[in-house]
């Protein structure tokens, strides 16, 4: 088996790989295969012809207010009478190499198959979240002062920014996520000097609403966009919502509806690059030097195995190789969740994947559900 680029010439063979494993139309779209500038791929071939296909979307995604380049992995897919014979696991380790050389530290996927990815250092460590309502649950949300306008009236440029604004609060959340749905049906909402402070992009389908982007600046912005989805009310019999927080609907609406959870999974690539690339709000309150020495156990990303010690210096972390005993023993999946927030050390330890003092490890990471707005 030969693992090798993507290239022009493999296209349409790549698209009946998809097609056997996914789902789909017999011949592309005119997007297919997409800008090459956003991922790169890589194929499989036996016999001299392809056998398997996965694709590296080029990312960044927000830990610690700063965004963090990162591969998505997607469309690995293999032939029915390839499968079961190493074509996934050859995929997924030229990528693992890629990765490292494109300078990605970081990457995420979205699997029905945890085994395979969690077997090659994948971890559980962020959700998609959604929440389906009914049209009775906006009854009574508080009056605000802000007012509502077409989607359509805002520039791309305006919405990119608000994202933003509220993504870098939020790990997880990918830095080039661009709203999509119907801009017919979206709306925004601007305070009293015209500042976009939210918006709604979404489709409708079979009397429900499909609320891609639910994105609220504040308060204000939050219970104006959940009036306006209650003004479909006798149109349409129920709103299943994507949100970046749940929590701040669930404040404002009276049933917390029905919550329907994506798991996203994240695996560290580069272990010093991805401290060097993520913010690290916690380490202001740590004493200057205060410091663990860390043995990272990856037999599968064997440039990163070995011991460092991390040291917080100015208020972030550093992270330099060293010979010493660790303080602290982590397993290649522990990475992923511990380094999201998603999972503290003590979990860790009870799955079997950490051992040692990780106090300082607690200490540098904000526990927290790590959400996206994006599945890839």
């Amino acid at each position: 088996m030969i693992i090798r680029d993507l290239a022009p010439g493999d296209f349409d063979a790549v698209w009946r790989i998809r097609r056997r494993a996914f789902g789909g139309p017999a011949t592309p779209g005119p997007s297919w295969p997409g800008d090459p500038a956003t991922f790169r791929g890589f194929v499989a071939e036996s016999g001299g012809e392809p056998c398997g296909f996965l694709r590296i979307r080029r990312m960044g995604q927000f830990f610690g207010g700063r965004v963090v380049p990162m591969g998505g992995l997607a469309s690995v897919a293999v032939d029915p009478h390839a499968r079961g014979q190493g074509v996934a696991g050859g995929l997924v380790a030229a990528a693992l190499e890629a990765m490292r050389a494109d300078g990605q530290p970081l990457s995420a996927l979205f699997t029905s198959v945890p085994a395979l990815y969690r077997g090659r250092g994948w971890e559980r460590s962020g959700v998609v979240e959604r929440v389906e309502l009914g049209m009775t649950a906006f009854r009574g949300v508080p009056g605000g002062k802000y007012a509502l306008r077409p989607l359509t009236k805002s520039t791309s440029d305006e919405l990119r920014a608000c994202y933003l604004e509220l993504a870098c609060d939020l790990d997880g959340m990918l830095a080039g996520h661009t709203p999509n749905g119907d801009p017919d049906l979206g709306s925004a909402v601007v305070d009293s000097e015209g500042k976009l402070r939210g918006y709604l992009a979404l489709d409708r389908r079979d009397g429900e609403l499909d609320v891609h982007d639910f994105v609220a600046l504040d308060q204000e912005a939050a219970a104006t966009l959940l009036r306006a989805l209650g003004s479909w009310a006798g149109l349409v019999d129920k709103v299943r919502l994507r949100l970046p927080e749940p929590d701040v609907v669930s404040m404002l609406l009276p049933d917390a509806g029905v919550r329907m959870i994506e798991p996203w999974y994240l695996r560290v690539v580069d272990f010093p690059a991805a401290v060097a690339a993520r913010g690290w709000p916690a380490a202001r309150f740590l004493a200057e030097g205060t410091q663990t020495c860390v043995e990272i156990v990856d037999e599968h990303a064997p440039w990163q195995a070995g011991t460092y010690r991390l040291v917080v210096r100015d208020g972030t972390v550093h992270c330099v190789p060293i010979d010493a005993r660790p303080d602290v023993r982590l397993h290649a999946r522990a990475l992923g969740p511990w380094y999201s927030g998603a999972v503290p050390t003590t979990t860790l330890r009870r799955a079997g994947l950490c051992t040692g003092d990780a106090s300082v490890l607690d200490a540098l990471v904000t526990s927290t559900t790590p959400r996206m707005l994006d599945s890839f």
